[in-house]
């Protein structure tokens, strides 16, 4: 089987002892997705970060980025990524220490990449409203979450974990999902019985929660206020595609103002997108990551936010 199709050629993130993801060290993998929207390469450096800068040589001026896989760039090349746009523009270094993580996992990479060096005085929090929003009073990290998927203990479906484990494991799986999924026909009609996902079913679907919305806040307080911190708020695709919109813009809008009320400068992507009049023109046709458009927009407001402090 070819090596474009080895399962070891996917993404292997790996939960640390410390219970937070890195990526595999010092490796260059390769990110696609069958349906065609990107097929990139993506380089980590000695840190598991995708990142070609050494913490060690951080300074106190420079600015670090921590967020999950929105921030990461998935899905796009690394100088098309908000970070590097970001350091073009604005003639600072920027460091992107971001990895699929929750708010609480934000913390631990922040702690990491100062143990290995790194000077951060400067922080950007990518916030991502899909699936950073929950209750973290029960103490886990995203990594202990995760295994539990793996171990049976979560409610993720037969169906899911055996797609996961195929996708890990065989060749011939990815092969032939990205073989049919080329073809928009078979597409859609793999994506109505179940062997694909569509869209929708990529998404997460908020349901409004204030203790949920005061827990994520109040998590994000603890890492913002130990730093010069501005929140990157990224909203969800599902405020402007699906069923639940009413709800899911009930849910932006009360997370952005208990950030303001809490006192952290917030970068709130919905009205930027909102702007240009086509907000999902921002984001890929059939994966829920920003396409380049939407990098380069999240980089044209942070640069703004960043000028008229």
């Amino acid at each position: 089987m070819f090596p474009f199709f080895n399962p070891r050629a996917q993404i292997p993130f790996y939960a640390t002892e410390d219970n937070f993801f890195l990526g595999p060290i010092s490796q260059q993998v390769r990110q696609a997705t069958p349906k065609g929207d990107y097929n990139v390469r993506v380089s980590f450096n000695q840190y598991g970060f995708r990142d070609t800068k050494d913490l060690r040589d951080s300074s106190e001026r420079d600015i670090f980025v921590v967020g999950d896989s929105f921030s990461m760039g998935w899905g796009v090349e690394e100088n098309q990524r908000y970070s590097n746009l970001l350091e073009s523009k604005l003639a600072r270094r920027v460091f992107n220490i971001s990895i699929p993580e929750d708010i609480r996992g934000y913390s631990k990479l922040v702690k990491y990449a100062e143990k290995c060096g790194g000077t951060v005085r400067n922080l950007i929090i990518g916030v991502c409203l899909e699936n950073d929003l929950r209750d973290y009073s029960d103490g886990r990290t995203g990594a202990e979450i995760f295994q539990e998927g793996k171990t049976g203990k979560s409610s993720v479906s037969l169906v899911e974990k055996t797609r996961a484990w195929l996708w890990s494991h065989s060749a011939l799986y990815i092969g032939v999902s990205y073989t049919f999924q080329k073809s928009p026909l078979v597409r859609h009609l793999l994506e109505s019985i179940g062997v694909a996902r569509n869209i929708d079913r990529l998404i997460p679907n908020n349901e409004f929660n204030e203790q949920v919305l005061m827990s994520s806040r109040d998590e994000l307080v603890k890492l913002a206020t130990n730093y010069d911190s501005v929140i990157l708020v990224i909203p969800s695709r599902a405020l402007w595609h699906g069923k639940k919109m009413e709800e899911e813009n009930k849910v932006h809008e009360r997370f952005v103002r208990f950030l303001r009320q809490a006192g952290l400068r917030t970068v709130d992507m919905k009205p930027e997108f909102e702007q240009g009049g086509q907000p999902l023109s921002n984001y890929f046709s059939t994966d829920p990551h920003w396409n380049p458009s939407g990098h380069a927009a999240a980089a044209r407001a942070l640069l703004a936010a960043f000028q008229t402090r």
